[in-house]
């Protein structure tokens, strides 16, 4: 089995961790395009997860909404394209990873949450396209696996009323900082979804996705730990950040129609004396220092029911 695949820092926290056999067989579902059998799941999706850095170099993870079909993969399934016929959709509403670059590394995930099924894709932006009428984000395929369903709440998508969907697309509501207040820590301190975006060694962006039980990440002041529980062994943000400790992550407000973008550094650790509820009996979790933070209503409005929580969470 090709073992180049993985990157240095994966294969460190492969070693230590003595799961370097499971990454190599599950580094089978790695494929330089989108796999045929996903083609349509990509085109029914409603909303993405990316991940890029900034202008300044910053690392965001940053949600994006829209129709059915707002996603698509191309007819040779080496390309993708966000787009939309509302201007803010896209490209405006992405701040601040909106000024993204030809050749810029960048990560999209798919994921529905009715069905827990995940698709990630890691490439680079091989065009952007701004008018007046439509915007457009075309991704070049590098990378791109199916991830197993654990840890993802089961939630389904509810209508929402005329009225409530134009107050929210007139909504200008953005906070931000550097320290984290009251309202922001009480979302994360309820949160059971969030997902990280990190680097690569050679700037590769990846974005992958972390749930549990509302409350599994816990604040400390500016640091945040998130537990690191059972996963597919490949350790692709855990490898990033044995090399790169720039990172961002986005937690969803599922009844709001909102998310929370922070921009920060981390790094894993590995044997902590946790009890088993606290990292699922792994002994991992990323410590996450907070930069700064935003909090703004999403794209388009979409509002989320829980339906069952994940039986994987510990």
């Amino acid at each position: 089995m090709d073992d180049h695949i993985f990157h240095t820092g994966e294969r460190l926290v492969q070693q230590r961790t003595g799961e370097r056999g499971t990454a190599l067989i599950n580094s089978r579902n790695i494929s330089p395009g989108i796999p045929a059998a996903a083609r349509n799941f990509v085109g029914q999706q409603r909303w993405c997860v990316l991940g890029a850095a900034d202008a300044a170099g910053a690392m965001w993870a940053c949600m994006l909404s829209g129709e059915p079909g707002f996603v698509q993969a191309s007819d040779d399934l080496r390309s993708l394209q966000v787009a939309s016929s509302d201007p803010q959709s896209v490209l405006a509403r992405m701040a601040p990873i909106a000024d993204l670059q030809p050749a810029q590394s960048i990560a999209v995930l798919l994921i529905e949450l009715q069905t827990r099924r995940r698709l990630r894709i890691n490439g680079h932006v091989s065009q952007v396209t701004a008018q007046a009428s439509a915007q457009a984000l075309a991704v070049a395929v590098g990378q791109a696996f199916p991830v197993c369903p654990r840890y993802i709440q089961k939630r389904e998508l509810l209508p929402l009323e005329a009225e409530a969907a134009a107050e929210h697309r007139t909504s200008t509501a953005v906070t931000s900082g550097t320290l984290l207040d009251e309202a922001t820590s009480a979302w994360i301190a309820g949160a059971d979804t969030l997902f990280i975006a990190s680097l690569g060694p050679s700037g590769e962006a990846d974005v992958s996705h972390r749930g549990g039980r509302p409350g599994f990440v816990q604040q400390q002041g500016r640091v945040l730990r998130i537990p690191d529980f059972n996963g597919n062994s490949m350790f692709n943000t855990l490898g990033n950040l044995e090399l790169e400790s720039r990172c961002g992550l986005v937690f969803p407000d599922f009844e709001g129609a909102r998310q929370l973008q922070l921009t920060g550094h981390a790094r894993a650790h590995f044997g902590v004396d946790a009890d088993i509820d606290q990292t699922g009996g792994t002994g991992r979790w990323i410590e996450f220092q907070v930069d700064s933070w935003r909090s703004t209503p999403l794209n388009l409005p979409q509002r989320w029911r829980l339906l069952e929580a994940s039986p994987y969470n510990p």
